[in-house]
């Protein structure tokens, strides 16, 4: 679905989840949209220096650790490219937003990548069709 050096680029969690750099993330939200697929939301990894796994809890400058997440739900009725695009934007937005440059330490060890969940229609209505329990048959 990828091309082969945006996939060789991206850092590979144990379950094969990608994490991206910020423009890489964005190649992908880009992809996705051309392909129809709908992001349903992503989060910020944190992979530190030497490590072989990411965090999703980030040291801040100030205060304590940060935990970046964003999702996008559909609206009653929303059609699907519709939902597509807008999952694209308020990802995209999210990517560019979060963290902010002066949110993290200067010293910050390891880079800060980004995660997308995305779904086909198909999938996306399995997910969301009502399953009846053995009470209802």
């Amino acid at each position: 679905m990828f091309p082969t050096d945006l996939e060789q680029r991206a850092f590979r969690a144990a379950n094969g989840e990608f994490g991206w750099s910020r423009e890489d993330a964005q190649s992908a939200i880009s992809i996705l949209v051309q392909q129809q697929l709908a992001i349903l939301g992503g989060e910020v990894w944190w992979v530190p220096e030497g490590a072989s796994g990411w965090t999703g809890i980030i040291p801040q400058r100030v205060g304590h650790p940060g935990v970046y997440a964003w999702s996008t739900e559909r609206e009653p009725g929303e059609e699907w490219a519709a939902y597509v695009g807008r999952c694209g934007d308020e990802s995209s937005r999210a990517v560019d937003r979060f963290p902010g440059s002066s949110d993290l330490p200067t010293d910050l060890g390891g880079p800060i990548l980004y995660n997308l969940t995305w779904v086909s229609e198909d999938e996306f209505s399995r997910l969301t069709r009502p399953s009846w329990g053995a009470e209802h048959t």
